[in-house]
């Protein structure tokens, strides 16, 4: 795996559109200029590493042809999609490789340039070999553009430059992209220095646009379009996020009103219960001064029976109903059938003799039902005789 790229911009695991840059001359010397073989390296890592689409960004002079047919090669040989994009000038070898794409573009700003193999100053190459290059130059113009072999060969002779406009049209690109900037090339500049003011615009606006991809999450190789679905992308959930607090503040509103609506309601259940908590307190003194004024209670029960009555008043009517019924039962014995579980705790303390004393009818039963018990308190009684 590489450690590290010279042409790779902006490649993390996993992504499937990466970009490429060639804003240098073509060159043997990778210290000089882009190198074919690294070049090829670097191409050759993306689709190992499952890459589906590279954009080329091709700012270059050219340089040599060699170096630019392996360049040419890497990117045609790329088994994913590859977009050439001229971001200034694409002259000489640069002119050619950015016919390798299967997509082609240029900024509305950029040129193309073409010309015929050249040989360096001092250096001497067969005629042979010239003629092949040139052969093989004009394969390349010809693989796309919509001219004849004739005119393939013009290309070839002499310095030829033209605007993004008119390589459109001769059909060297699929489209020309719109950069809504200031920059402008004159094809009347050489080569050299149309290379030079195309980077130093290009690093000038990569530069301000890095912020700016940064924040919506978005590569490098990011396209205008691609920035602007982003923008389009925050700018509707902003509106649904607007949207969600109008909401939240109108059913904050409706709760607020419900809990207007319920304290209300609770405050009428208080009153009603209050209200009927008097109603039954006044129902029950009724009915027991009634009871004690008729002779059926003794006064100094009423308070029990009153609580009864509080409690559950028709079990109370009926009571003492019983009363003046001629059924058996004695106010005396109700009243004391009330608390039987204070009787309970007042006879637990009695001796024998209080048994005796004050319910002998209770010792026998104690007799016959709790045995123990019964002996239990005669023995107490013997050892304190």
């Amino acid at each position: 795996m590489i450690s590290s790229f010279d042409y790779i911009e902006n490649y993390k695991e996993g992504q499937t559109t990466v970009k490429m840059s060639i804003r240098r001359p073509i060159s043997v010397d990778p210290m000089e200029g882009i190198n074919g073989d690294n070049f090829a390296r670097e191409m050759e890592f993306l689709a190992s590493m499952g890459v589906e689409q590279v954009i080329i960004d091709i700012n270059s002079k050219g340089g040599n042809i060699k170096e630019g047919f392996s360049i040419f090669s890497a990117i045609k040989d790329f088994p994913g999609k590859t977009i050439t994009k001229v971001v200034g000038i694409a002259a000489s070898m640069a002119g050619m490789i950015s016919q390798a794409g299967d997509e082609r573009v240029i900024m509305d700003y950029g040129l193309f340039h073409t010309h015929g193999p050249q040989v360096p100053k001092g250096k001497k190459v067969e005629r042979g070999l010239i003629s092949m290059m040139q052969d093989s130059l004009k394969t390349i113009l010809m693989s796309k553009a919509n001219i004849t072999e004739e005119r393939a060969k013009e290309l070839l002779t002499g310095e030829n430059m033209f605007t993004a406009t008119e390589a459109l049209q001769m059909g060297f690109f699929d489209r020309v992209e719109s950069s809504r900037e200031a920059l402008v090339l004159d094809a009347t500049n050489s080569v050299d220095e149309l290379y030079e003011m195309a980077n130093e615009f290009l690093n000038t606006n990569i530069n301000s646009m890095k912020k700016v991809l940064t924040f919506l999450s978005l590569d490098n190789a990011a396209t205008e379009d691609a920035v602007l679905e982003s923008v389009k992308g925050i700018q509707a959930k902003a509106e649904q996020v607007e949207e969600l607090n109008n909401s939240l503040e109108t059913e904050k509103a409706k709760v607020t009103e419900l809990d207007a609506s319920l304290e209300t309601e609770k405050n009428t259940v208080t009153e009603l219960t209050n209200e009927v908590a008097e109603l039954k307190k006044a129902a029950a003194e009724s009915l027991i001064n009634e009871a004690v004024e008729s002779g059926k209670l003794q006064k100094d029960s009423s308070a029990k029976w009153l609580e009864m009555a509080t409690n559950d008043l028709e079990n109370t009517k009926e009571l003492l109903a019983g009363l003046g019924s001629g059924v058996g039962s004695t106010a005396a014995d109700i009243t004391n059938n009330l608390e039987p579980e204070k009787k309970d705790e007042d006879r637990k303390d009695w001796s024998y003799d209080d048994w005796q004393k004050k319910d002998a009818d209770g010792l026998l039963n104690m007799k016959n039902e709790n045995p123990e018990q019964f002996e239990e308190l005669l023995n107490a009684w013997i050892e304190e005789a």
